[in-house]
């Protein structure tokens, strides 16, 4: 390496068949769209200045793409705490004052939230960032000087980090916050604005129902969507009743269904969101 970089963002990609395994989807689409969230995840990283990213991984496609713009670490296969030791590890021999660990798994993450974030978690030697319902873990920032940094990801981990000594820093950053795990996340996540990388991966999935874009926002009156055949198609305010859709925006991709004319949209919904939809 040929300077010292001022922080590394450490980002463990699982990868593979199992990865992402509680979205409702086809194994191929549920594997692009995880391969996808980790891609905008770095490519949100890798947007901070002067920041070195290590992509820790046991994935061989994953390796293959991250290695074109970060330092590839070998997961070592024994879960998640023991890959982000390992990528702290490397961390620490690029002698940077300061590591970042970032799970893969935030495509409506942006660099500007992220440098924002980080500007208040930097006044402490160990934060961590809790995820949007205040009981995973969204971000860990360290001082790499500091000595060993346990950590204890799982079911309640942001609880875990701070009973290990990690100070709770409480951001709003929801593109942060927003860690994709079942349909009812990667809804919020849409909502808010995923990077290239997902938003690709979801145009090419098989999703449920007919697949159309928010062309206008529906109002008190209603409003439309674009067919991926081009057809426009009204979308009523019942369509939206008890879909749980609060913030529908123009160019929203949804799921809909439509009445025997096919020119009215009779329910529209993203997976896992709405009625007859399970949330996994």
């Amino acid at each position: 390496m040929p300077s010292t970089p001022p922080l590394v963002v450490v980002v463990p990609v699982k990868g593979g068949p199992l990865a992402k395994s509680r979205l409702p989807l086809p194994l191929e689409d549920r594997m692009a769209l995880a391969d996808a969230f980790a891609r905008d995840t770095v490519a949100a990283a890798a947007s901070l200045p002067g920041a070195h990213v290590l992509v820790v991984t046991g994935d061989p496609s994953v390796a293959a793409w991250a290695a074109t713009g970060a330092q590839v670490v070998a997961d070592p296969g024994a879960g998640l705490d023991a890959a982000v030791r390992a990528g702290v590890l490397a961390a620490r021999a690029t002698g940077a004052p300061r590591a970042v660990v970032l799970l893969g798994d935030h495509p409506a993450l942006t660099g500007t939230e992220l440098a924002a974030t980080l500007a208040r978690t930097g006044r402490v030697a160990r934060a961590v960032v809790p995820d949007a319902d205040g009981t995973g873990t969204a971000l860990l920032d360290l001082a790499l000087d500091d000595g060993p940094a346990p950590t204890r990801f799982g079911a309640g981990s942001a609880a875990a980090h701070a009973g290990l000594g990690w100070t709770t820093v409480r951001v709003a950053a929801p593109g942060l916050r927003t860690d994709v795990d079942d349909a009812a996340s990667l809804a919020d996540a849409v909502a808010l604005g995923v990077g290239a990388h997902t938003e690709s991966a979801l145009r090419r999935a098989t999703l449920p129902g007919v697949q159309a874009t928010i062309h206008r926002v529906p109002d008190e009156t209603g409003g439309s969507a674009l067919l991926d055949d081009g057809r426009e198609v009204e979308v009523p305010v019942v369509a939206l009743v008890d879909s749980g859709l609060l913030h529908l925006r123009s160019g929203q991709r949804v799921s809909i269904e439509l009445d025997a004319d096919g020119l009215v949209a009779t329910r529209a919904w993203i997976v896992g969101i709405g009625p007859g939809e399970t949330i996994h």
